[in-house]
C-alpha cells in the first residue's frame, strides 16, 4: 500500500499487469471480446485480434480465459518464438498430452489429434490461443494452418485464436500466406482510445479500485490523453506515477502539470515538455470553469462538453447571439480562416497567420452570421441517423478527403439503404449515414478533434477551414 490509503482506494488502479478484473469492456473492447468468444465456441477457422502495443490484447485474452466453459480445453502459448517441433510440444504440454518419446512432427500431430477427437466425442471444445503471434516464423504459421485441417466430416477439432501487433496483418497479406489468410472467420483490430474514452477508462479503473471520486481534473485528463495518445498501457503508467506524485505532495487531485511531470519521468526521452504557452492558454478556461461551478453560471457537465464539442469561452465578449462562437480549432487549418477567425496567441487575439507554426488545437473566435452560414444553421449537434440540411455540404467537403485507412474500414462494397421511417421530412441526401460518419471520424482524427462522429460546432468550423484550404488549392 503506497498511495491507496491517501485516496481511499482498495488497490492500485493503474498497474500494467493484464488484470482481467480491470477490463474496460465498452465499445471496441466489447466487440473484440465478442469476436474472441465467437472463435472459442464455434467450430471452424481462425480468429485474429490485432492492436498496437499496450492496447489491451492480453488483458482481453485473460478475461476470456476466466469465462471458459467447463467442457473447453485451452492451450495458451505466450512466447511463440519457437520452431515447429517446439510449438507442437508446447501445445501438448498445455493440453496435458504425454509427448515423451515423440520426436517428429507426425508423431506429435497424431497425439494431438487423438486428444482433440476424445474431447470432441464428449461434446467439448479445444482452443489454441497464441499471443504475440507476429513473432511466429513463416514455416510455423504454415504449421498452424495445417492444424486447422484436423477435423471431422462436420466440424473442426481445434479453434485457433491469434493475438498480435499490427505487423501481423501485413505478414498475413503476403502471397505465400494467402491460404492461412483466407481461413479467418473473424478479425478485430484494437485502436487507441479517444479522449472521451480515456475519461471513461480512468473512471472505470478508479471505480474498480474502490472510489467514484474524480481524482483527475478535466485538464489533467486532456493532458493524459495527449501524452498517452490513447494507449491504455501508457495511460496506466502515467496515471500511476501521477497519483504517486499527488500523494507525495499531499494533494487529492491530479492536474495537467502533474501529468506532464509523470509522463517525463515514465517515458523519459520520448516526451517533449508542453510549452508554457499551452498552460497559459488553458488557464483562462480553467478559471472560468471554476466560476461556473461555484457561481452557477449555466453549468454544463464535462461529459456533455466532450460529446457536443463545445468549449467554455475565455471571456464574455464573444456571444453567439452576436454571431460569434469561441472554441478550439485545429492549428493545422487555422491559417485558412482569414476573414472569419481570430486566434488567441501570445496572450492576445490576432490574425490566424500568427499561429501556423503551433500544433494541435488553438483557441479561436469565429464570426458566423455572414461569414459562416453553415455554423448559423446548426442548432444542435448532428448524430448518425439524423436528417439535416448541412449533410450535403459535409459530404461534398469530405468527398475527396484522404486518410490512412485500416484494413477494417473498407466500405467499398456496402450498399446503403436509407430507412423509410426518416423523421423530419429530410431527403435521402440529408440523411447522416454510417459511411459519412466514418469519413467524419477520420477527419476528426486527422485534425485531433474529439473522434465521435458527431457533427457539432467545432467540427463544422474545422470543416469550413478545410473547405477554405481546398478552395485555395492546397
Amino acid at each position: 500500500m503506497i498511495y491507496e490509503n491517501h485516496f481511499a482506494l482498495t488497490q492500485r488502479p493503474f498497474t500494467i499487469a493484464p488484470n482481467p478484473d480491470f477490463l474496460y469492456a465498452n465499445g471496441q473492447y466489447q466487440e473484440a471480446l465478442a469476436a474472441l468468444e465467437f472463435g472459442m465456441l464455434h467450430r471452424g477457422g481462425f480468429v485474429l485480434l490485432t492492436g498496437e502495443v499496450g492496447t489491451g490484447k492480453t488483458t482481453l485474452c485473460k478475461h476470456l480465459l476466466k469465462q471458459i466453459p467447463s467442457n473447453t480445453e485451452v492451450a495458451l502459448i505466450l512466447h511463440p518464438q519457437l520452431d515447429r517441433i517446439e510449438l507442437l510440444q508446447g501445445i501438448c504440454k498445455e493440453f496435458g498430452i504425454d509427448f515423451q518419446g515423440l520426436v517428429n512432427e507426425s508423431q506429435l500431430i497424431e497425439a494431438i489429434t487423438e486428444f482433440l477427437l476424445n474431447v470432441y466425442s464428449h461434446g467439448g471444445y479445444s482452443v489454441l490461443i497464441i499471443d504475440e503471434a507476429q513473432h511466429l516464423d513463416t514455416s510455423v504459421l504454415e504449421l498452424v494452418r495445417l492444424l486447422t485441417n484436423l477435423e471431422t466430416h462436420e466440424d473442426k477439432l481445434l479453434q485457433i485464436i491469434l493475438l498480435g501487433q499490427p505487423e501481423l496483418q501485413q505478414r498475413l497479406n503476403q502471397y505465400s500466406l494467402r491460404q492461412l489468410n483466407q481461413r479467418f472467420t473473424a478479425r478485430y483490430h484494437l485502436k487507441p482510445l479517444s479522449i472521451y474514452q480515456v475519461r471513461e477508462y480512468v473512471a472505470h479503473r478508479l471505480a474498480v479500485a474502490g472510489t467514484d471520486k474524480r481524482l483527475f481534473s478535466p485538464a489533467g485528463l486532456m493532458t493524459l490523453y495527449r501524452y498517452s495518445k490513447g494507449i491504455p498501457r501508457l495511460i496506466n503508467l502515467i496515471a500511476d506515477r501521477a497519483l504517486m506524485g499527488a500523494y507525495a505532495n499531499n494533494r487529492y487531485s491530479v492536474g495537467p502539470i502533474m501529468i506532464q511531470k509523470a509522463a517525463q519521468e515514465v517515458l523519459g526521452a520520448n516526451v517533449k515538455p508542453q510549452s508554457g504557452m499551452f498552460f497559459k492558454k488553458l488557464m483562462p478556461v480553467l478559471v472560468l470553469c471554476g466560476l461556473i461551478l461555484l457561481g452557477g453560471l449555466a453549468y454544463k457537465p464535462i461529459s456533455n462538453w466532450m460529446q457536443s464539442q463545445s468549449v467554455f469561452p475565455v471571456s464574455a465578449t464573444c456571444e453567439e447571439s452576436q454571431g460569434c462562437w469561441q472554441g478550439r480549432v485545429p492549428a493545422a487549418l487555422i491559417e485558412y480562416g482569414e476573414g472569419f477567425v481570430k486566434s488567441y496567441f501570445n496572450g492576445q487575439w490576432g490574425s490566424p497567420l500568427e499561429v501556423t507554426a503551433s500544433r494541435g488545437l488553438v483557441l479561436s473566435r469565429v464570426q458566423y452570421e455572414e461569414k459562416l452560414p453553415e455554423l448559423m444553421n446548426l442548432q444542435s449537434a448532428i448524430k448518425q441517423g439524423d436528417n439535416h440540411g448541412l449533410i450535403p455540404w459535409v459530404s461534398s467537403v469530405l468527398e475527396n478527403f484522404s486518410h490512412t485507412q485500416s484494413d477494417f474500414d473498407d466500405f467499398s462494397e456496402w450498399q446503403m439503404i436509407t430507412p423509410s421511417n426518416q423523421q423530419g421530412g429530410g431527403t435521402s441526401s440529408e440523411y447522416y449515414d454510417v459511411l459519412l460518419v466514418e469519413k467524419v471520424k477520420a477527419f476528426q482524427k486527422e485534425y485531433e478533434l474529439v473522434v465521435d462522429g458527431i457533427i457539432g460546432r467545432q467540427t463544422v468550423v474545422a470543416l469550413k477551414l478545410y473547405e477554405s484550404k481546398l478552395k485555395r488549392g492546397f
